[in-house]
């Protein structure tokens, strides 16, 4: 299985929907804490996986739920679910506009400087489309860049190919990534996952015309890597 861990899968597999965090809720949406190695719905590839998050939820809710979007099963941060089959389409309908945000926190391979952007199309299926994603340096280690990346445009695996394109791979990424650093990494540091967070989210709400903005901190998982490499407090107590 394609970036598969057998006891983290069996742990996500364990989930309760007790243990799914509500970040808000009203009564057209629901946006939830996505944990890493959860997958967001069931698709042909995990057919045999029972648990996703959108089972969790509907149960926690006791209702169904319909999914906006997704995030990679080993990236973790806030999902939208909409709870009408008409409320997921209107929140779809602006997920592409320019009032959405979606703001992820990565760590990547190599010394990226500053503040720029990687602009150039990606393939998606049998085509080739315009791929969007910027990206500011918020500070470097040894090894490695933290950065803060948001996305324009959602192709599969957008971030990550990006990254990786440009040599700057995300590390403990096993498809797109440097495999030696990533061994480097799970060896002195135990990190067993991507190292790819969705940080921020903020979505227009149709109904009230306000926008909605939650925020994920970064998981204990990958803090501990940044504190474990001696990043600087200052930049730690931003995310």
């Amino acid at each position: 299985m394609e970036e598969s861990n057998e006891l983290l899968v069996d742990k996500a597999a364990q989930l309760k929907p007790e243990d799914i965090q509500i970040m808000y809720q009203d009564e057209n949406i629901v946006i939830v804490d996505k944990p890493s190695w959860l997958i967001v719905h069931p698709f042909k590839r995990f057919h045999h996986e029972r648990t996703n998050l959108m089972k969790l939820v509907r149960d926690r809710l006791d209702q169904y739920v319909y999914p906006i979007h997704r995030l990679d099963r080993q990236v973790s941060g806030p999902i939208i679910f909409g709870l009408s089959s008409n409320a997921a389409k209107e929140i779809q309908s602006t997920w592409h506009g320019d009032q959405t945000k979606k703001e992820y926190l990565t760590l990547c391979k190599g010394k990226l400087e500053g503040n720029g952007q990687f602009n150039f199309p990606l393939r998606d299926g049998k085509f080739k489309k315009k791929s969007l994603t910027l990206y500011r340096v918020m500070d470097h280690l040894d090894d490695s860049s933290l950065v803060r990346v948001e996305i324009k445009t959602g192709r599969r695996h957008q971030i990550r190919r990006h990254f990786s394109r440009r040599m700057h791979h995300i590390i403990g990424d096993r498809r797109y990534g440097h495999k030696d650093l990533n061994d480097q990494y799970l060896n002195d540091f135990g990190l067993e996952r991507i190292f790819l967070h969705s940080y921020k989210l903020r979505v227009p709400n149709p109904w009230t015309m306000k926008m909605v903005e939650v925020t994920s901190p970064l998981p204990p998982e990958l803090r501990s890597v940044l504190e474990k490499k001696g990043m600087a407090q200052s930049i730690l107590s931003e995310i």
